[in-house]
């Protein structure tokens, strides 16, 4: 389902003459996840927030079985060291999108705790991803909405 979703929606903006975007995207997705899944300062936009999610959960799917099948970190394969590898930049660089887009509407990324403790409190900051963020510069940085492409990132 996941693969018919996501290629559906590379196809559609390929049909619709937005090769440059499309590249754009799968271009953004892999520098957030190599160079921004550690940053959990500054803030993300509500649409990268769902653009990369659906990418990355996707990537997650995919590499996921390297945990099944691989039985020691030793006697495992370089494609199975390397889909490990993904896997854990795919986790960590989740949480790291949501705590920027918990800072793009200036709150702090500590929320993101209960939800890990208390999964119930995962419908209300489902309810907090949908809020607009804030206008402007906030305390934990720069409007990402203010640079082209911004949605991109």
């Amino acid at each position: 389902m996941i693969n018919i979703l996501f290629f559906g929606g590379f196809l559609v903006l390929l049909i619709l003459g937005k090769k440059d975007i499309a590249i754009k995207i799968v271009q953004s997705y892999f520098k957030t996840l190599f160079t921004k899944a550690f940053d959990f300062k500054t803030r993300t936009s509500n649409a990268w927030l769902y653009i990369f999610s659906v990418i990355n959960m996707f990537v997650i799917i995919k590499t996921s079985s390297v945990i099944i099948t691989m039985s020691d970190v030793a006697s495992a394969s370089p494609v199975e060291i390397v889909k490990l590898i993904i896997l854990s930049f795919a986790v960590v660089s989740s949480f790291s999108i949501l705590a920027r887009r918990l800072h793009d509407i200036n709150r702090t990324a500590w929320l993101l705790v209960p939800g890990i403790v208390f999964p119930p409190f995962l419908i209300i900051l489902g309810f907090m991803f949908l809020l607009p963020g804030s206008e402007g510069a906030n305390k934990y940085g720069s409007d990402p909405r203010s640079k082209a492409y911004w949605y991109l990132n």
